[in-house]
């Protein structure tokens, strides 16, 4: 039975191949060996965001084309006592995304209305204590 989920070890092994690219090429470029390297494809060894941000750069692609899919989530697979990062990464659609951003936005806007309000009182007590030194 095939998962239905792929793991950012998956998304590494599946792009390296889309480019032709041999595990020894990258594990030369990352110095590491080719073993070493292969645990990393094979989900046994903990992957830091440095190493996945050189491997994305030596596949030429986006680093975050490992953590996103239109099809399907993203799971690392731990469960198997294999070591992942223990990270959970789920594609939401978009209106969630949409929902996020707009609460984002909105949240930005307050501080800086917020900000603002204690620019202007904070003006006035200066202006109470020093008149002539706004202007």
């Amino acid at each position: 039975m095939e998962k239905s989920f792929k793991t950012v070890a998956d998304r590494i092994r599946d792009n390296r191949l889309k480019k032709n690219i041999s595990q020894d090429f990258i594990a030369k470029k990352l110095g590491i060996s080719q073993k070493a390297y292969s645990k990393i494809e094979n989900n046994e060894t903990r992957l830091n965001v440095e190493s996945l941000a050189t491997i994305a750069e030596i596949m030429e692609i986006p680093v975050n084309t490992f953590f996103s899919d239109s099809t399907a989530p993203i799971l690392n697979d731990f469960s198997s006592g294999r070591e992942g990062d223990n990270v959970i990464y789920k594609t939401t659609n978009s209106n969630i995304k949409e929902e996020l951003i707009n609460d984002l936005m909105r949240a930005k806007d307050e501080i800086i209305a917020s900000k603002n309000a204690e620019i202007e009182l904070l003006k006035k007590y200066i202006q109470k204590i020093e008149p002539n030194l706004l202007h």
